[in-house]
């Protein structure tokens, strides 16, 4: 049980990096961590890079976050800071350049000590205590440190409710293997069992620390074309359960946030109640009301029990749709498909994206990963009169 483990919790107002260092300085000492955990280590500092967006746009770990920490481990003896994710896209160096270019990481490397990932290679393992995941591909730069740190970003997401640090861990999986994911786990409850697998095996193989970037969050159709919201905070754990029950109460999430159902069904959090949650601060963990994504329109029916929870509750989720004024045919969504139902095809209005929409699963990968926000929620009509 997991309910033990605190999470620390600081205000801060902006992206100093001074005032950062001072709140991380903080929490580090509130959690008991002492420079023998990081003294020697090759440590993998794991952002929230889902695609190229500049830093002020809340989708994306802040670089000044990355570069207070990695400073602070360097001090405190850690051998080397990587910096490494696999956003959505080919796991190549043509498209990490961009992320990390654009997501303002460059400057990183000018900091002896810290390096951004250049090594593209992964490898498959063995999950032996995945109860849905039994073998994974994951990136050389995560399995090949000593310790992981997940730099997650307080986000709502339109699949899962809530982008914090159980759902940053995808992110060790490389580029468009993470689609095949989706297609091989279609429905949510699966799809966050393997999200746990994929938590537990990263816990299990390393030291793991979650530090949440919450200065400016984001809400609305997160993870990556909502709306920054400034929240203040900073929170770290050596649970990521523990921080996220934290973080959807944070948010004001309304969405039901499967990934922490199931590690409570396993036990690896007592309670769901944010209220039982270990904290760590000066202050009362703050509450706001984040406007939730259009995806989750009609998730609540989740909750209810026999058909209403079930196949009705699937036949009301909400649907992509192309908004064809934005879209201008780049194949972006084409490609990220997990169930391939997306194909460009020339209309009216030029070349433009069509979904099948009998062969579409509901991932909402191809609005999350659309450059142009051309990708919108289609809520069913008694679902929008509800709302």
């Amino acid at each position: 049980m997991e309910n033990g483990i605190p999470v620390a919790l600081t205000r801060c107002s902006s992206y100093s990096e001074e005032e950062i260092r001072r709140c991380l300085v903080k929490m580090f000492a509130d959690l008991a961590l002492s420079g023998e955990l990081f003294a020697g280590k090759r440590i993998c500092l794991k952002p929230n890079l889902v695609m190229a967006k500049k830093p002020e746009l809340g989708a994306t770990t802040h670089p000044t976050v990355l570069a207070a920490l990695a400073k602070l481990l360097l001090k405190q003896g850690a051998k080397e800071i990587l910096i490494a994710d696999s956003p959505g896209g080919p796991y190549a160096a043509a498209n990490l350049e961009i992320v990390y270019r654009t997501c303002g990481l460059t400057a990183l490397e000018s900091i002896p000590g810290v390096r951004l990932n250049s090594d593209f290679g992964f490898r498959t393992v063995t999950l032996e205590t995945g109860r849905t995941l039994k073998n994974c591909s994951f990136l050389n730069a995560v399995l090949d440190c000593d310790m992981l740190i997940n730099v997650c970003k307080l986000k709502t997401h339109g699949l899962t409710g809530l982008s914090c640090a159980v759902k940053n861990l995808f992110g060790v999986v490389p580029g468009v293997e993470k689609f095949a994911m989706h297609a091989t786990y279609p429905k949510i409850e699966e799809f966050s069992d393997m999200l746990v697998d994929i938590t537990e095996y990263i816990r299990g193989k390393m030291p793991y620390l979650a530090v949440c970037d919450g200065i400016v969050g984001m809400e609305g159709n997160g993870p990556t074309h909502g709306t920054p919201v400034e929240s203040g905070v900073l929170l770290a754990s050596r649970s990521p359960y523990a921080l996220d029950i934290a973080a959807e109460h944070i948010i004001g999430c309304t969405v039901p946030v499967v990934h922490l159902d199931k590690a409570a069904e396993r036990g690896l959090t007592e309670s769901r109640d944010w209220q039982q949650v270990k904290l760590l601060s000066d202050t009362e963990l703050p509450g706001y009301h984040f406007t939730p994504p259009e995806a989750s329109a009609g998730r609540f029916l989740k909750n209810l029990s026999g058909i209403m929870g079930g196949r009705l509750a699937e036949a009301f989720a909400a649907r992509p749709k192309i908004d064809n004024k934005i879209c201008v045919g780049c194949g972006v969504c084409e490609r990220s498909c997990p169930a391939h139902a997306i194909t460009i095809e020339n209309t009216g209005a030029g070349r433009r994206a069509v979904i099948a929409y009998k062969g579409c699963i509901r991932c909402y990968c191809c609005q999350e990963l659309c450059p142009h926000g051309a990708v919108r929620m289609g809520k069913n009509v008694l679902i929008r009169w509800i709302h």
